[in-house]
């Protein structure tokens, strides 16, 4: 995974299902695929996304969006607790730091300061690892409307402010991480997103916890209430002192032999399933972007 993941602190839904970054149709992954710890689908996918990766980032390193050139970006939000440190974590094969409130504090404390602030520099993470998706993502904190821990009394409007500044261009991608224990629209990232890309298609959801809330699961995925256009990805993340290999193996079972869960669509459970689309989304648009010489 090459990921330049952040944290600071084509209208077609079936892009992420059905087309690989040349255009040609996918697969679905197999039990095989599942249980392996280096892909082959998505190692293939590296292959022919990395080029357009070295020509985005060399974009961004000229700093060419504050000149007004919008680039695309995945965008990674939600609710404080939804597990989006874990759906990262799961992605890049590698434990992140972890503390109460905002994960990244003590790698942000000399930028933000020492009042639990948010700070709009980011802070750019590079993961270079053998077998994971090279994905560019940007890591945003997670959504809290009471201040905890000697955070501002406006951290809400401080993380809010941030999060529409990163999710407002068309060329961003909206990853919103759900907890599977909540009602989806009562959460303050579908709110906010719904504001900002009205007809969802730029927002792709990632539900976690789903071992915690089987029951109802597939109607909520399936019924779509939130208008979510690229689709939903249930997800189960490393539990306790799991390896990440042993945790795609659990991981596995639960979306196949769980009386509930295992009656949700194969095409939109797991990390590898997830990491598949946003390799898709990012190849597809990427390449639409940026001329052919």
């Amino acid at each position: 995974m090459r990921s330049n993941t952040q944290n600071t602190t084509p209208k077609s839904a079936s892009i992420a299902a059905t087309m690989g970054c040349d255009g040609t149709a996918l697969v679905p992954i197999s039990m095989a695929q599942r249980l392996t710890v280096h892909p082959p689908l998505i190692s293939s996918y590296n292959d022919c996304i990395r080029p357009l990766l070295d020509a985005v980032d060399r974009l961004r390193n000229l700093k060419v969006m504050k000149e007004g050139i919008q680039l695309l970006t995945i965008v990674v939000v939600g609710d404080q607790s939804a597990g989006k440190s874990s759906v990262l974590e799961s992605l890049a094969g590698i434990s992140l730091p972890r503390g109460q409130g905002i994960w990244t504090r003590e790698a942000t404390r000399e930028i933000a300061g020492n009042a639990e602030g948010i700070s709009h520099v980011p802070l750019t993470l590079v993961v270079k690892k053998n077998g994971v998706p090279d994905l560019t993502m940007v890591d945003l904190p997670g959504i809290t409307r009471v201040p905890v821990h000697g955070q501002l009394e406006n951290i809400y409007e401080q993380i809010s402010n941030i999060i529409v500044e990163y999710i407002t261009p068309e060329e961003s991608i909206i990853l919103n991480v759900l907890s599977a224990t909540v009602d989806f629209s009562t959460c303050e990232s579908i709110r906010m997103s719904q504001t900002i890309d009205k007809t969802g298609l730029r927002t792709l959801a990632v539900v976690t916890k789903a071992d915690r809330a089987s029951e109802g699961l597939l109607e909520k995925v399936t019924k779509d209430d939130v208008n979510i256009g690229l689709g939903y990805v249930c997800v189960r993340n490393r539990i306790r002192d799991e390896s990440y290999e042993e945790a795609r193996v659990e991981e596995w079972k639960m979306f196949d032999k769980h009386p509930l869960l295992s009656k949700i669509d194969k095409l939109i459970v797991g990390i590898l399933v997830l990491a598949q689309k946003l390799v898709q989304i990012q190849a597809t648009i990427i390449s639409k972007c940026l001329p052919n010489n």
